[in-house]
Order: structure tokens, then C-alpha cells, then sequence
């Protein structure tokens, strides 16, 4: 199958800038390719599967003293309604359009908490699910998160002189892809950022996927999306917790520091 490395940075610019619902031949092609190249990517998730979902924030139950007025409120967890996407109000996610509910979760305590980005002192609701079927999902999970370690400029240049092959060319594509489902999703992106990867979602559902496995940058867990939001049920109570540190880490991407003292 002939490739560009090119293919997936066309495609999102397009996606973005130029057609979101109609898509020219070199588009599909793109697709095809992604596909065919998928198969090795299947990941099947067994019956029975345990999984974690919080939700920022929970509910509260009234304490009364002797005379039935309440006198505090106690801290619960959501209802296992609650810890469920909305089927009629599903905001816009990485994964899905506005307005089609998609199931977040992920493989670890730690790393579900994290992805709803709470801050210091905020309570999370947090819930352990259960998978009720096997499942046949896609793996953006073993891919390096930093596509190359150069820039795509740099890259350019370097396969203008040595051309990569097939092999490299989709390894590169799949290395973005990747990249791209792990990418934090702020409350304030554009809508067109998130376009990209809802397509790549929909080309997966539409050809008989149940989900997408993608790495998580807050942790080193996983997250796991899946399309049918009853393919997988909370099988505890689910518990209140209060964050009470959030680590940064962080490094200098520019200015560079290379000059050198008194240049």
C-alpha cells in the first residue's frame, strides 16, 4: 500500500479547516490505509473486564437532628445514574460529536481522577466498572506519545534526501494518531480541535469497533472509550474523594538555553 508520512497532517488540516462530513479521494485513501494497517492494532477486551470512571464533584445527604431539621450535609456519592454519560446532553469529546454519548474510562483509579482535571480541594466521584461483553476495540495505546524527536520541518528535509518507506511512513502516522487521542482536551479548544479524532472515532464505529484504547498524559495508565455507553455497568456504591495535591512537571521549550554566557 503506497503512503505519505504526510497523509494524517493533510487530513487534520482539512478535517479543521476545510470539510467535516465530505471527504476528497486522497482523504480516503487515507482511511483505507488506516484500516488496513488497524488490524494490528485489535485489541479484544475480555467479559468481565474491570475498569474505573470518575465524574468532578457529588452529591450530598441531608443530616437532621431530633426535630427533623437538618443541620448538615454529608458528602455521597453520585448515583450509578449520575456516573453514566447523559444520553441527551453529551458535550463534546475527544471521542464523540455533541450530542452522541460516549462511555470514558479508564484502567486505573489514579489515572480516571486525573483526567477530570480537578483541582486542589475539589471532591471526585469515583466508580468502579465492569465490562458485560467482549469487546473489540482499537489500541492508540502503544505508540511513543512524541511522534519524533524532531520537528516536522526537520523531518521534511530528511525524508526528502531519504525517502522512509511503507513501513515508516505508517509507523509515523500511527505514532501522531496516537498522539493525538492522548492529547488533553481543555474546556476552552476549539470545536475544530477536537474534529480529527471524532472522525478517525466514527471510521472505527462504522466498521464494527466497539471502542478506542488510548494512553493517558496524566498518569501512566490507560483510558478506554467506548461507543455503547451499556456495554460496560458500575458494579460498586462508588466513594467520595477530596483531592489534595495535584504534582506539575514541567520543562523550558523556548527560549532555548543553548547560548552561551556573555553571547
Amino acid at each position: 500500500m503506497s503512503v505519505s508520512w504526510k497523509d494524517f497532517l493533510s487530513f487534520r488540516y482539512k478535517s479543521k479547516q476545510e470539510e467535516r462530513y465530505f471527504h476528497d479521494n486522497d482523504t480516503q485513501a487515507f482511511f483505507n490505509g488506516i484500516l488496513a494497517t488497524a488490524q494490528e492494532r485489535i485489541q479484544i477486551i475480555p467479559k468481565g473486564q474491570k475498569f474505573w470512571r470518575a465524574q468532578l464533584g457529588c452529591g450530598d445527604w441531608p443530616a437532621c437532628d431530633a426535630d427533623g431539621t437538618i443541620i448538615a450535609y454529608n458528602v455521597v456519592p453520585y448515583s450509578s445514574e449520575r456516573m453514566k454519560p447523559f444520553t441527551d446532553k453529551a458535550s463534546e469529546g475527544r471521542i464523540n460529536s455533541k450530542g452522541i454519548p460516549c462511555l470514558y474510562l479508564a484502567t486505573d483509579e489514579k489515572t480516571a481522577i486525573s483526567e477530570v482535571r480537578p483541582w486542589v480541594g475539589s471532591c471526585v466521584t469515583v466508580a468502579q466498572f465492569e465490562t458485560l461483553r467482549e469487546l473489540k476495540v482499537i489500541d492508540c495505546s502503544c505508540g511513543e506519545i512524541n511522534p519524533m524527536d524532531v520537528s516536522v520541518a526537520d523531518l521534511d528535509k530528511l525524508w526528502k534526501l531519504t525517502p522512509p518507506t511503507p513501513e515508516e511512513a505508517i509507523k509515523t502516522i500511527w505514532r501522531w494518531i496516537d498522539k493525538e487521542f492522548s492529547e488533553p482536551v481543555e474546556h476552552d479548544d476549539k470545536i475544530a480541535d477536537y474534529v480529527p479524532t471524532q472522525i478517525i472515532a466514527e471510521l472505527f464505529k462504522t466498521n464494527g469497533f466497539d471502542g478506542i484504547q488510548y494512553k493517558s498524559l496524566f498518569n501512566n495508565g490507560k483510558n478506554l472509550a467506548l461507543y455503547d455507553i451499556d456495554s460496560a455497568k458500575q458494579i460498586d456504591d462508588g466513594k467520595v474523594i477530596q483531592v489534595t495535591s495535584i504534582d506539575v512537571g514541567f520543562k523550558q521549550e523556548w527560549p532555548t538555553q543553548f547560548k552561551q554566557s556573555g553571547k
